[in-house]
């Protein structure tokens, strides 16, 4: 399947990445198929970390707007051109003169109830739980990134779930100025430009990217190791679109395929294979048994359907990684194994069902021919 076969009423890798649609087709589902499908998810752990980054960036110039340092003509050509980028390059004591923040230009002379809090890595998450830890070496870091929501949780699209009460912040929140968050300053922004560079582009990083070019990757390391390291979000430009390109060519439409068109985990799928064979063999074995003790035909050699169709549906799922009586009974789709969230993206919806139906009924006919067939065998005691 190619980018090329995903239908455009589909939502696209852009919406997903900015929450914009409803389970299965979800940032959550994306992150646990990235992991235990595809192992790739430290490509998306990078993207969201420069989207992070980038969110930094731009509360720290809107601190800066507000304080008069940056202008509205500094702005015109958006919060990463180079004009601002240029006018940025000679402020590295900008906190210091910001009236009412000099003493926190450092995140350690903070007051413990002002400290941010510690980062999100998607890569310690498991199920529908969210671990909070600090990255090794980097622990005065104010990392606040947008967590992956749990899909159980319903929302509608391009409405944010009231995260804060649970006492995490969105990335509505951070852009919007709330008074309870600090803006971050010109260490802040290093910090977080090193910490990626540690974490995914250094050789033998944590969640090294050995995808990347050797040319971006050694860019990269050269703008933030030079004698003038810089900490803007454009450093990583070249590799966030390297990133996104990947996901969208690799990974995404098999994510389509797996959570548009079917609705179970791999370890299911095996499960099912195995209830199927099994199915199977007792539906051959009880018709044969039926034909061998003399039994008459039809009438009783009907009972073997049950078994039959058993192994028919079973298999199926096996095939084709959808399990019709989980939609059209109960409307859900598996995360993890016997992990489930609603279905609630409309136009996958309607895939899901449709699918579900036809591949009911398949197993209904195929089972009955079978049964069909052998209840016309006639009888041959032994």
């Amino acid at each position: 399947m190619t980018t090329k076969a995903i239908p455009s009423d589909l939502p696209t890798l852009d919406d997903v990445l900015n929450r914009r649609t409803l389970p299965p087709v979800c940032l959550y589902n994306f992150y646990i198929v990235m992991r235990d499908r595809l192992h790739m998810e430290e490509i998306l752990d990078f993207y969201l970390d420069v989207k992070h980054h980038e969110l930094l960036w731009k509360r720290y110039i809107k601190s800066l707007q507000r304080s008069g340092f940056v202008t509205e003509e500094d702005l015109a050509e958006g919060y990463q051109s180079n004009r601002l980028l240029s006018r940025l390059s000679h402020t590295s004591s900008m906190d210091e003169k910001r009236p009412g923040l000099s003493h926190l230009s450092s995140p350690t002379t903070r007051p413990h109830h002002l400290q941010p809090p510690r980062s999100m890595d998607l890569g310690e998450r498991s199920g529908n739980s969210i671990r909070i830890s600090q990255s090794s070496g980097l622990s005065n870091i104010p990392v606040i990134r947008p967590p992956i929501i749990d899909p159980s949780i319903t929302v509608t699209p391009r409405q944010p779930v009231d995260e804060e009460a649970a006492g995490v912040l969105t990335t509505e929140s951070m852009v919007s100025g709330n008074p309870s968050v600090l803006p971050p300053n010109r260490q802040d922004l290093a910090n977080s430009a090193q910490r990626i560079l540690l974490k995914y582009i250094v050789p033998s990083a944590q969640k090294e990217l050995v995808q990347l070019p050797p040319p971006i990757r050694q860019a990269i390391r050269d703008a933030l190791q030079g004698p003038e390291p810089r900490d803007d979000p454009l450093v990583y430009a070249d590799a966030k679109q390297y990133a996104f390109e990947a996901m969208q060519r690799q990974a995404y439409p098999k994510f389509l395929r797996l959570k548009v068109w079917g609705n179970v985990t791999l370890w299911q799928q095996l499960g099912r294979l195995a209830i199927g064979l099994l199915g199977l063999l007792a539906g051959f074995a009880t018709s044969l048994s039926l034909i061998f003790l003399g039994y008459p035909q039809w009438h009783s050699r009907f009972g073997a359907l049950v078994p039959f169709w058993v192994g028919i549906y079973n298999v199926f799922v096996f095939l084709t990684g959808l399990d019709p009586l989980w939609v059209l009974l109960f409307n859900i789709s598996e995360t993890v194994t016997f992990r489930f969230n609603k279905i609630a993206q409309p136009r996958v919806k309607e895939i899901l069902w449709s699918r579900s139906i036809w591949l009911l009924i398949a197993s209904i006919v195929v089972s009955m021919v079978i049964t069909i067939i052998f209840s016309a065998i006639p009888p041959r005691r032994l």
